[in-house]
């Protein structure tokens, strides 16, 4: 008998498709708070789309249960293929030294030179551990911070206010991926089930989007804690998570054609292929036209040109890395169709859609394999 995972399904089978958000403007030059570290964190604007008292409990001799066991533990050294593939191996050593050195409450670390060090610290805090991406900064001498292969930083709070903040995100991080992910998920099931559950958890920030907020204070922390954000913290709060679960994630930006708003998204690999998700674009909703989309699709998805695509850092460019593309359409019969439920013992996947009389059709799609 068929095991029928029915969680996170979030519309009416009667519902008509909602209309897509409108996109998102950003800036992608550095902070002035670190003008030397090529930094991509950036304000953006975007147009969204559209939480009783538990029983008390009776006192009772028997015992507790046991705990659930934990599956997933939160690695603060993690991060993506695409870091290294676009960074280096040199960058990505470099950033598991500078995480090594800040959890042992140490201001040093190993690190070859000055313009490794900018680039770690302006590009991996907020993609790989935003708990600490306004935790750290530049000693005083800014230009000078890497004297004989050792680098120097200092912590902008108190050790335990900083040891605070990385256990709040080790904690939500870990609940998050045991309460939604199951130790036999595939990456596919991962990356389905955490695109659900942001539709069910986050809703779009319209409080900040019209906000003077520093573009440096925007963070992924800020939808994991507050269930709310914009395009740019949805996205890393995805991929972040999606990498913690080894899946390999990171962020990519697009500008929209017709008005030049600026959009960011989530990019992931499957199976040696790449593709696009969009977890803004599905808050509040079911539609699984966000989901594994190719280039193509993504483009067609409210206007967003391929050419203006940028992975991961508005300074790639300085980088040498693949050519990424995004072109297996094995995914397309999801897009423009509503998540119903996941079969993971025969792996596959239930849907339903409004065709043109209105009437509502179902069907299913096998993702054996992934």
């Amino acid at each position: 008998m068929k095991t029928i995972l029915s969680a996170f399904r979030l519309t009416a089978a009667a519902a008509v498709l909602c209309a897509l958000l409108t996109g998102c403007s950003e800036s992608a030059a550095p902070s002035q708070a670190q003008s030397s570290a090529p930094e991509t964190t950036a304000a953006v604007t975007e147009t969204a789309p559209p939480e009783t008292q538990p029983e008390t409990q009776p006192e009772t001799t028997a015992a507790a249960p046991e705990a659930a066991p934990v599956h997933y533990t939160f690695d603060p050294k993690a991060y993506s293929v695409y870091m290294e593939e676009i960074f280096g191996e040199t960058m990505c050593q470099t950033w598991c030294n500078f995480v090594d050195a800040m959890l042992a409450g140490e201001d040093t670390f190993a690190c070859p030179d000055q313009e490794t060090f900018d680039w770690v610290l302006g590009q991996f805090p907020h993609l790989c551990f935003p708990a600490v991406q306004n935790l750290v900064d530049y000693p005083y001498d800014r230009n000078h911070c890497v004297t004989d292969g050792i680098a120097h930083f200092t912590y902008t709070v108190s050790r335990e206010e900083f040891e605070q903040a990385v256990q709040k995100l080790s904690d939500t991080t870990e609940r998050i991926l045991n309460e939604v992910l199951a130790d036999a998920d595939s990456d596919f099931e991962k990356a389905l089930a955490l695109y659900l559950y942001f539709a069910d958890t986050y809703t779009y920030d319209h409080e900040l989007e019209h906000s003077n907020t520093d573009a440096n204070a925007l963070s992924a922390c800020h939808v994991l804690y507050e269930h709310r954000g914009i395009c740019q913290e949805v996205s890393q709060a995805y991929s972040f998570l999606l990498t913690q679960a080894g899946v390999q994630a990171t962020v990519m930006s697009g500008t929209r054609a017709y008005d030049q708003s600026p959009h960011r998204w989530s990019y992931i690999r499957l199976n040696g292929k790449n593709y696009h998700i969009d977890p803004t674009y599905v808050l509040g909703r079911s539609d699984l036209s966000f989901f594994l989309m190719t280039d193509e699709a993504r483009a067609a998805e409210d206007d967003y040109p391929v050419q203006d695509y940028v992975i991961t850092s508005a300074y790639t460019q300085v980088h040498e890395h693949p050519e990424y593309i995004a072109d297996d359409e094995t995914f397309s019969e999801l897009w423009h169709k509503e998540y119903g439920s996941t079969d993971t013992e025969n792996n596959e996947l239930l849907y339903y859609y409004t065709d043109e009389n209105y009437a509502i059709q179902y069907g299913s799609f096998s993702y054996d394999g992934y």
